[in-house]
Formats: C-alpha cells, sequence, structure tokens
C-alpha cells in the first residue's frame, strides 16, 4: 500500500542542537570587549554565584562546566551508551554546543515576549516518562539514581518548549502553500507508483561554515561508532539531531527518490533495511541515515533483518571480589546419622539471624570464633561456592549444605566486590512474515500533501533561524 512520507504538523518544532563554533562577528568581538570576563548569566547559572568554571559565554549568558558534565550524563543515560571516560570525551564538544544553541533559543523566546509556564513543563516531562512506561515519579528517582539533576532535565525541556513557540510564530509569518504547489507535488507522487521507496531515520548536523566542515563530519562519526556499540539511535537522533524531526526520534516516514537531496537518494539506494550509513554531506549539513524498510510503491514491504538486541549489563569482578566467610560444620559418625545430621542443622539455621548468631551457635558446637575463614578471595573457591559466596544476603545463613561427611552452613558477614559492565548480544529469532495481500496504492489526500510541503519548509526556517541567531551572538568557548 502506498503511503506518502510520514506528515507532522509544522508548528511541532523541537529544539536543535548544536555541533559547530561559530567565529563571533566583529561587532560580537567589539561588544564582548566591554563586557566583564564573568557576565550574569540570565536564563543560565552566573558563574560569580557559585565561583565555578565557565564552559562558554553566550551573549549574556554563562554555560557552567557543570551544567556540561550533568548534561552529557543524560545524555549518555538516555541513549544507552557506555559512561566511559572516552565516551564523554568525544560527545562533550557536541553537548557543549548543543547547551550553548539552547541559551540562544531561550533568550530569543524572551526577546519576543515568550515564557513557558512550569505547568508546561511538567506536562511534557509526565508525557516524557509516559513513553519510557513510568510515571514522573519514577522517572526523576531515575535521574537522581543516575547522578543526574532534576534541573538538567527542566533546562533541556524549557528551552525545547521556548524554540517550539518561537518557531511556531514565525512559521506562521513565513510559510503559506499555494494551490500549484499542492498540485505539482500530487502529480510528483502519481509519477512514483512502482519506484522505491524507503523507510528512513535521520540525524541531521548543520554544517553553517564551511571551515567546519570536518570537523562536523568527525562528530557525525563518532555517534555512528556509539550507535554500533550498542547506542538507541532513536534516542541519540531525539539528544542530537538538529533536524525538526529530532522531536520523533528521527523519524522522516516514507521518503521516494526526487523528496530530498540528490546525495541522500545516492546513499539510500546503496543501504538495505536496517543498515545504517555514513555521514552523508549535503548543501547544509551532514546526515546520518537508518534504512528501516523498502519498497516498491505499491509492492511489497522488505523489512529489516531482526537485530541482535545489544544490552550493557554490570556482572561482578570475580577476580578482585573478596568475602568474609564464616562456617558452620556438624560432621556424621556414619552414613546412618547424614538424615538426622541434616535436619537439626536446618532447625540450628533457621534460628540464625545475623552474624552474631552464627557465632554463638558456632561456639555452642565446639567451633571457637565461629568457624571464621577470614577474608576469601572469591575466585579461589569452587564454582558453586563462588555464586553462593556473591547471591546469599549478607548476614543471613545459606541452606544447609549436605555432604558425604555431614553438613554445614555458610554465612557471609563482609563483602567487597567491584563491578564490571559486560556487553551482552541476544539473538533475536525472525518473525514469520505477514500473509501476502494484494492491495492497490492508495494516494494521499490533498491535505496531506498541503501538510508534507508544510513541513519541508518550516525544517528549512528553522535551521535558517538557527543559523542567524548563531551568527549574529557573541560566543566565547572556554574549554
Amino acid at each position: 500500500m502506498f503511503s506518502l512520507r510520514a506528515v507532522r504538523t509544522a508548528l511541532a518544532v523541537a529544539s536543535a542542537c548544536a555541533v559547530v563554533a561559530l567565529a563571533p562577528a566583529e561587532s560580537a568581538a567589539q561588544k564582548a570587549k566591554a563586557q566583564p570576563a564573568h557576565p550574569p548569566a540570565q536564563g543560565g547559572q552566573s558563574a560569580g554565584q557559585v565561583g565555578e568554571r565557565i564552559a562558554a559565554v553566550v551573549n549574556e549568558d554563562a554555560v557552567s562546566v557543570s551544567d556540561v558534565n550533568a548534561r552529557l550524563r543524560l545524555m549518555v543515560v538516555s541513549a544507552g551508551m557506555p559512561d566511559s571516560a572516552d565516551t564523554r570525551q568525544r560527545l562533550m564538544p557536541q553537548v557543549l554546543r548543543q547547551l550553548v544553541d539552547e541559551r540562544l533559543q531561550i533568550q530569543e523566546a524572551k526577546r519576543q515576549g515568550i515564557t513557558v509556564p512550569q505547568a508546561d513543563v511538567d506536562k511534557a516531562i509526565e508525557q516524557l516518562a509516559q513513553q519510557n512506561r513510568m510515571d514522573k515519579a519514577k522517572l526523576l528517582k531515575f535521574l537522581a539514581d543516575s547522578g543526574i539533576p532534576q534541573a538538567t532535565l527542566i533546562d533541556q525541556v524549557r528551552a525545547q518548549l521556548s524554540w517550539q513557540r518561537v518557531m511556531q510564530r514565525r512559521v506562521r509569518q513565513e510559510v503559506a502553500i499555494a494551490d500549484e504547489d499542492v498540485d505539482a507535488a500530487m502529480q510528483r507522487v502519481k509519477e512514483s507508483i512502482g519506484k522505491p521507496e524507503y523507510l528512513v531515520a535521520e540525524i541531521f548536523l548543520a554544517v553553517d561554515n564551511p571551515d567546519q566542515d570536518e570537523q562536523v563530519r568527525r562528530a557525525g562519526e563518532r555517534l555512528i561508532d556509539e550507535i554500533r556499540k550498542g547506542g538507541n539511535f532513536a534516542a541519540v537522533a531525539r539528544q542530537f539531531s538538529q533536524s525538526t524531526t529530532a522531536a520523533s526520534s528521527g523519524d522522516l516516514g516514507w521518503v521516494r527518490p526526487g523528496e530530498l537531496d540528490p546525495q541522500i537518494d545516492a546513499a539510500l539506494a546503496q543501504l538495505r533495511p536496517g543498515q545504517l550509513s555514513q555521514p552523508v554531506r549535503t548543501a547544509s549539513g551532514y546526515h546520518i541515515l537508518l534504512v528501516r524498510s523498502k519498497r516498491a510503491v505499491g509492492g511489497e514491504e522488505e523489512v529489516a533483518a531482526p537485530q541482535p538486541v545489544v544490552q550493557r549489563v554490570q556482572k561482578p569482578d570475580i577476580a578482585k571480589a573478596k568475602v568474609n566467610m564464616k562456617q558452620l560444620a556438624m560432621p556424621a559418625s556414619d552414613p546412618s546419622q547424614l538424615k538426622a545430621v541434616a535436619a537439626q542443622m536446618e532447625q540450628m539455621r533457621k534460628s540464625i539471624k545475623s552474624c552474631a548468631d552464627f557465632t554463638a551457635k558456632a561456639n555452642a558446637v565446639g567451633m571457637p570464633d565461629g568457624g571464621d575463614m577470614g577474608m576469601l578471595r572469591v575466585k579461589d573457591l569452587a564454582p558453586g561456592l563462588q555464586n553462593l559466596a556473591l547471591g546469599i544476603p549478607l548476614g543471613q545463613p545459606s541452606p544447609v549444605i549436605n555432604t558425604p561427611g555431614g553438613s554445614l552452613i555458610l554465612i557471609v558477614c563482609k563483602r567487597d566486590v567491584p563491578m564490571i559492565t559486560e556487553t551482552v548480544t541476544e539473538k533475536v529469532a525472525a518473525p514469520p512474515p505477514p500473509p501476502k495481500q494484494a492491495q492497490a496504492p492508495r494516494l494521499p489526500t490533498r491535505d496531506e500533501v498541503e501538510g508534507m510541503l508544510i513541513q519541508e519548509r518550516a525544517e528549512l526556517v528553522a535551521r535558517r533561524y538557527l543559523r542567524d541567531l548563531r551568527r549574529a551572538a557573541f560566543v566565547e568557548y572556554r574549554v
């Protein structure tokens, strides 16, 4: 069945994140000379208030180093990337420049008298929580447990909503679609029947100055590396893409040759469902493309093969783990006594509630010092005991362990277990193919085509608007 490229309202414009730094204009440089070394922050935090390092100055605002670190942590966690020093170093430039862009967006909203009520921010965070299958309280607790201040998410959401309202006003003023534009687009749709189309998601990184081309390309390559290491494409798109499609996880919907730039058409023709492109250069910047599915218009869909699920899990580092373990053993004089000994030990086990109880019981049966085995290296224990030493709760006796010579109980009173992170890949079974049904292509309505054209022109307006704000601003990077 034919499906028009996904149409979204042009007014639902997401916040764009900057990935390139622009040299300040001469007027901005002159303006900087008149500014103090640490200008007061408006909408951001003044460095003078807390005496911390400044990462960037954006007109009258400041971005602190702690702002950058907190946002970096939020992006790493939300995108499922490894929280390592290497990842942070690779992503820090994009994160800092996104914060700079958000300062510019909030400043422009203030200039236009646009404010975002706290109730709207709360509603947006609640919607974000629902998308992650939790409520707001659980989301905020997750942030706290991950070491992310609530203000980091709140500031990001407020910047997104502020820019959305700015763009709503701008789109109403500048975007108009004539009837002949809709007629021409509908004719192109009719001519596309039988031609290939692709279900595509994108991450877009703008190049506003040719001098920064190489820098932006490298930024795209870093994002591709993180995605291939297990990062979630949709989450990375939401955090880093500068396109309005960032609001929908980079989703472009179904696209056909001729709808986008020729360079993108050429790249899509080389990709199969499930494949990720290298950064594709167009006149406006670099695009990272993910082909989710492919089909001929009016034909059957060629879906992506199931991709392995890559997860990062934490597990005990057995090579470095140590435990303080005690044992309580009761021998059996002959095999006929084994059952009775085991029953007696089970009764004793039920009465032990702590390591102190354990020691008292051991002394009572003639085992001074509670059978203290000292601090043991877990790697030196038998495999079965390794699991027990790491698995039983501290201060709680193990199940009775029966042996040919009697029974024993173990207890762990102290545990020093460093954790390591491992990447686990799980294979996903291919779903059964859907039943084949012959369906006639469905042409889009005029309203759908008009919506598509509005979205495309709104995208251009948003990119140019933010580019102009960058060029007119004084931005000084200090890290």
